[in-house]
């Protein structure tokens, strides 16, 4: 998907590789809702410095933890300590995500997401849990990539405009 961040419209947008394929060629992956993996941790960190909880200098901990059950691990199972949350953000590290999405609340995070346009996140925001951050949800391509043009726009919405003609709402 590739999209106009100051009008909001499509300028491009690949569902399949191959239309014609059997089995998956008509299916449209950029409208199809699947796990948003690590895609959605750049709002958690947007909204804790919007509140004024973070700044890309903080330092936090990117060490091993335990939620209930839950060991979560960075995608190389390695841990780095204390890190910016620049660079916490910028490697993708799911342990500082975490406290990140603590410190603003998860509640706070999934109403963030939903406001952004993300209505596949359609259970209440405890089904999803802490993990949301993590891809605990499942998001449209189309809807995240709007809501990174949000982000370019200082925090404006827009919303998707397929057509050219399309009025701006």
């Amino acid at each position: 998907v590739i999209l106009d961040v100051k009008s909001g419209a499509v300028r491009a947008l690949v569902g399949s590789p191959d239309y014609h394929a059997r089995g998956a060629g008509q299916v449209n992956g950029a409208l199809a809702a699947r796990s948003a993996g690590s895609t959605l941790k750049p709002f958690a960190f947007a909204r804790a410095v919007d509140r004024g909880l973070l700044t890309p200098q903080r330092m936090l901990a990117d060490v091993p933890a335990l939620y209930r059950d839950y060991k979560p691990e960075n995608f190389d199972a390695g841990y780095r300590g204390l890190v910016s949350a620049r660079d916490a953000l910028v490697l993708s590290l799911n342990l500082p995500a975490l406290d990140v999405e603590q410190r603003i609340g998860q509640p706070v995070f999934y109403d963030t997401l939903r406001a952004l346009g993300l209505d596949t996140l359609d259970q209440p925001a405890a089904h999803y849990g802490l993990g949301l951050v993590l891809g605990n949800g499942e998001v449209r391509l189309l809807d995240v990539v709007n809501a990174y043009a949000w982000l370019a726009r200082g925090g404006e919405a827009r919303a998707v405009r397929v057509l050219e003609e399309a009025e701006w709402p």
